[in-house]
């Protein structure tokens, strides 16, 4: 339904605009078009606004699939470690290392899917987040190896798994891991309640 309206309001500004360049070019009077423009985008703003206050956080346990349609993700293991070793040196966090493992499946009938700009954050409670840490990861991979890409293209029924590495302030709490998907214009939808794996307590 949330997509249903944004592109219906989608529809409805590029009818509007058009209108407005015709009589624009035409030298005709667009106050009438303008005001119903701004009506439209101020309505859709406010209803954007309403759903976002009213959107919350829903705690899965780890191993819970997270679904865009055959796409799904999970976390399925949480470390804390104090150091990591890299090139015969321990690098330390700026603030607290946490690994992610991730795992990634398609459950398509018949197709291999790649997912579209799919990203992992850990949130806090005053609504900071952060992806992943270049320096923190590639301390791991040396010790590790190579993780394989969260955007990698799944085959049928194929399953993978990838660690993510993340440095977060120390003073940071209720720590959650948010995973998400889809390119910038999803964030137009109107915010649905998310579901999040809990990395802290209160």
């Amino acid at each position: 339904m949330s997509a249903l309206i944004f592109f219906a309001a989608i529809l409805a500004i590029l009818v509007f605009v058009i209108r407005l360049i015709i009589r624009v070019i035409k030298h005709r009077p667009i106050a009438s078009d303008a005001r119903i423009l701004v009506l439209i985008l101020v309505a859709y703003s406010l209803l954007w606004g309403t759903f976002y206050f009213l959107s919350s956080y829903k705690a899965v346990s780890p191993g819970t699939d997270i679904c865009f349609d055959d796409w799904c993700a999970t976390v399925t293991k949480i470390e804390r470690p104090q150091l990591l070793a890299a090139d015969g040196r321990a690098v330390s966090p700026h603030g607290q290392f946490i690994i992610l493992t991730i795992r990634m499946s398609n459950q398509a009938r018949g197709i291999a899917q790649k997912p579209s700009e799919p990203r992992v954050h850990i949130i806090d409670n005053m609504g900071n987040y952060w992806s992943f840490s270049e320096e923190g990861q590639q301390a791991f991979e040396k010790q590790a190896g190579k993780q394989i890409s969260i955007g990698s293209k799944l085959e049928l029924h194929q399953i993978l798994e990838t660690q993510l590495v993340f440095d977060i302030p120390k003073d940071a709490k209720n720590l959650k891991a948010l995973i998400e998907e889809g390119p910038f214009i999803t964030k137009l939808l109107f915010p649905e309640n998310k579901q999040v794996f809990i990395l802290s307590q209160p």
